[in-house]
């Protein structure tokens, strides 16, 4: 009776070890992991360094933007127009977007390269509504940006 006793009580000491890492006994914030991982996330884009050309093409549920720019060095990717104003227009009429690109993983060491070699584009599907009342589009990068009046 007393070795049963004794395992029950060593079973019990190992459930409560092995839920120290659990939710159960801690806070379980899932939104401050989030808020951390989005934050590392922005920390590895960089802005693009200068914005070459805006074109803007009518589809069937709105519009889309493209823009080409040259990136910071060789190796960008995954690149993005981030609205600023969370996507209103500005006091000139203009909706501002940031042009941004994922940087490559600096242990590539992949280098600056030619200019040719690090041409790169980003599209933006936008609606009819998120355009409404606004002038024109004009899209940044880190010198100077491009301005296309409607």
């Amino acid at each position: 009776m007393r070795i049963c006793s004794a395992l029950a009580n060593a079973a019990a000491i190992v459930a409560v070890l092995g839920f120290g890492g659990c939710s159960l006994f801690g806070s379980d914030d899932k939104a401050e992991e989030a808020a951390a991982n989005e934050a590392v996330s922005e920390a590895l884009y960089a802005p693009i360094e200068a914005v070459r050309h805006i074109e803007i093409g009518r589809t069937r549920n709105g519009y889309v933007i493209s823009v080409l720019g040259i990136a910071p060095g060789l190796g960008y990717g995954a690149p993005e127009l981030r609205p600023r104003r969370e996507g209103g227009p500005g006091p000139d009429g203009f909706i501002d977007f940031d042009f941004v690109a994922r940087a490559p993983d600096p242990k590539l060491n992949l280098g600056v390269g030619d200019v040719g070699a690090r041409g790169i584009r980003a599209d933006r599907l936008v609606t009819a509504a998120e355009l409404h009342g606004a002038t024109g589009i004009r899209v940044h990068g880190v010198r100077g940006g491009l301005q296309m009046r409607f």
